[in-house]
């Protein structure tokens, strides 16, 4: 029986130093990310990023997110270049049934930029097979699709992609009017 409890208690502590390890290697990767972009600024503003295109204030205006609600900021590059925002002081609530029993939830405000340069028609509906709800959004860019389920907004305009997710209601119909709004924003900036 001790001999069980000194393998489980080896084991257990082994796994925990293991994730402890993970989790400096990734926050080490991010502290270069961010580095690196400190010390290059010039570079970064020549490689476009998504959140040049609107300023937080105006982002704020159009989803109705007050003024002096503090913003988090992620300026990264993953696959595209990468935006994040989102705002913790402004919760939304959305209804989910959950074994049988409908419960209210809340999330964060938050906005998503991806910017794809040199997009083709291709790879616009490549992108949005994705999309099992998707619908066709006429008069945004050459072409522009709105997924319900995932809140995002992916338009081509100008050689351009951008995957726009947007979610700061419980009403589908109101993110998905506020996507459109920051679309055409962005759309004036290409």
């Amino acid at each position: 029986m001790k001999k069980a409890f000194v393998l489980i208690t080896f084991c257990l502590f082994t796994i925990a130093c293991g994730n402890s390890e993970t989790s400096k290697d990734e926050k080490t990767e991010t502290e270069a990310i961010v580095t690196e972009k400190e010390a290059t600024p010039e570079i970064t503003e020549k490689a476009s990023s998504p959140c040049a295109f609107i300023s937080e204030a105006k982002i704020k205006e159009v989803l109705g997110i007050p003024a002096d609600a503090v913003t988090e900021m992620k300026d990264v590059m993953r696959t595209y270049p990468t935006c994040f925002y989102k705002w913790e002081s402004v919760m939304f609530s959305t209804k989910r049934t959950i074994a049988g029993k409908e419960v209210s939830l809340d999330f964060p405000a938050e906005v998503t930029i991806v910017l794809v340069k040199n997009a083709s028609d291709k790879m616009f509906e490549t992108s949005t097979k994705v999309y099992s709800d998707g619908e066709v959004q006429d008069g945004i860019g050459d072409m522009a699709m709105w997924g319900t389920q995932m809140s995002q907004l992916t338009f081509l305009a100008k050689g351009t992609m951008i995957h726009l997710h947007v979610k700061v209601s419980g009403d589908l119909a109101a993110n998905k009017s506020k996507a459109l709004e920051l679309a055409t924003l962005i759309i004036e900036k290409l």
